[in-house]
């Protein structure tokens, strides 16, 4: 055993804890939790944990004492889950935000943790059972060797935590409910053909699928009767799984209604709230086309967001992780607009946090000509026109990753064009004191931007002297 412990690398620390002498070998190696080969090996002791859960007990009941496939495959089962104790020592773990490295802390929490079921499950008691003979021993000492399933309440976490963030929670608890449900009633099945016996003769296939058919009957209360018991104790054993069968179908319905209900809380959130929307819109007796309007908007915000607030989203995050998502979202919208070029890239970065998500319908006027301008705009989806002030005149239509009103930034002068929706548009609002404020703070573009105005406002000038002409 101490060598094997060494070839494991335990830490010196759980030397005591099983009164051994000093048995660890020092490795620097750590693995990290989110290391794509853990999360792999991961995912292979959680198959071989699902697959002791279902082997174990068929080759119990149905007596397979040679070599099989079967026994091979417990030899392998055993041998991963002693190899899972040797990563399970060296896996880093998260502590409050951070990453413990230390040897120490990692086998004392393991050892206060999973460790003692997975020693218990990586007994090769079914290997120590082949060697004994004791195989064709028959009894509750074969219950021994069902050691393995000790494995599975880990390997139910390595389940919930594979799911991840990509799975909706409520789908993932349903998924493992429906496992425990379906691996309770192969337990059951199994434990009724040790009690029942094989009366008719039947082979072990017919025998495993009518123990099955029997239990699911028995679970879900609906019990046709055709297969009944004799005999005390497989009476009392159909009344133990009865009552465990009314009390697992309460829980399930519950479960599922539960799970249900919740398995999508954004929208059941977005049709509370137009709900309420429209209560009040037809209270205050709103025109049906505004009402038409109106509910039109919600269901792009729905379709395009899910129902969230940009802004309020973003505002609840630390600053650095808002600067991320910000500049993920809308870095290459601003390095397309001219008076940025060259910007210093903290520059970029302040701009882009106080970036304003602003949704317009189809036919709305964003900028009016003649009317003083303070705003310009970014075009993250949709389309808007360019046109003259009598709208008769479209000059030109700009898609995603267009951007206007950059005059309005630069001179404060009326709007030049009247810009209207042609569809649902995100748009990105930037306003003029923000950008003047921000700007203050960096003095040498301020000056760029400075020349680069006066330019534009002489080419404004000129193009109005031409007209006058």
């Amino acid at each position: 055993m101490t060598a094997l412990f060494k070839l494991l690398n335990v830490p010196a620390i759980l030397a005591p804890a099983l009164d051994f002498k000093e048995i660890a070998i020092d490795i620097d190696i750590m693995i990290q939790p989110e290391n794509k080969l853990k999360q792999g090996w991961d995912v292979i002791v959680l198959a071989a944990a699902i697959s002791a859960a279902i082997v174990t007990p068929l080759s119990i009941i149905f007596h397979l004492t040679s070599f099989t496939l079967l026994n091979f495959f417990n030899g392998i089962f055993t041998m991963l889950f002693l190899v899972d104790i040797a990563v399970s020592f060296n896996t880093t773990f998260s502590l409050h935000g951070k990453i413990i490295n230390d040897r120490k802390i990692i086998t004392r929490k393991y050892l206060r943790g999973w460790f003692w079921l997975d020693v218990i499950a990586a007994l090769p008691v079914g290997l120590l059972f082949f060697i004994s003979g004791l195989l064709t021993a028959g009894g509750p000492l074969q219950l021994l060797r069902l050691n393995l399933l000790f494995k599975l309440p880990k390997a139910s976490r390595t389940l919930r935590m594979a799911g991840g963030a990509g799975i909706n929670p409520a789908i993932l608890r349903l998924v493992l409910l429906v496992f425990w449900i379906f691996l309770a009633a192969h337990f059951i099945s199994c434990s009724w053909i040790l009690v029942s016996g094989n009366p008719d003769g039947l082979d072990p296939v017919s025998r495993y699928i009518r123990s099955f058919y029997w239990t699911i009957t028995t679970l879900t209360t609906v019990g046709y009767g055709d297969i009944t018991p004799s005999g005390n104790t497989q009476t009392l054993f159909v009344v133990l799984i009865q009552l465990l069968g009314a009390g697992m179908y309460g829980l399930i319905i519950g479960n599922i209604a539960n799970l249900l209900a919740h398995i999508d809380v954004a929208k059941s959130q977005y049709k509370e709230k137009l709900e309420k929307i429209n209560t009040f819109l037809k209270y205050r007796n709103i025109p049906l086309s505004m009402q038409k309007k109106i509910n039109n908007y919600y269901s792009y915000l729905w379709e395009s967001r899910r129902g969230y607030d940009e802004s309020s989203v973003l505002q609840d995050l630390p600053n650095h992780l808002k600067v991320s998502v910000s500049l993920y979202l809308n870095k290459e919208i601003i390095e397309k607009v001219p008076i940025f070029e060259g910007a210093n890239e903290d520059f970029i970065k302040e701009i882009i946090l106080h970036l304003t998500p602003v949704v317009f319908t189809p036919g709305d006027s964003i900028v009016k000509a003649g009317e003083m301008g303070f705003n310009m705009y970014f075009i993250s989806k949709g389309s808007v026109d360019v046109m003259s002030a009598d709208e008769k005149i479209r000059y030109a239509t700009l898609g995603s990753g267009n951007f206007f009103g950059e005059i309005a930034l630069l001179l404060s002068m009326p709007r030049t064009a009247t810009i209207k929706a042609r569809e649902y548009c995100d748009l990105y609002r930037l306003d003029k004191e923000t950008f003047d404020r921000v700007l203050s703070r960096y003095p040498e573009f301020a000056e760029t931007i400075t020349e680069m105005a006066e330019k534009r406002r002489g080419e404004i000038e000129t193009a109005g002297k031409g007209k006058d002409q």
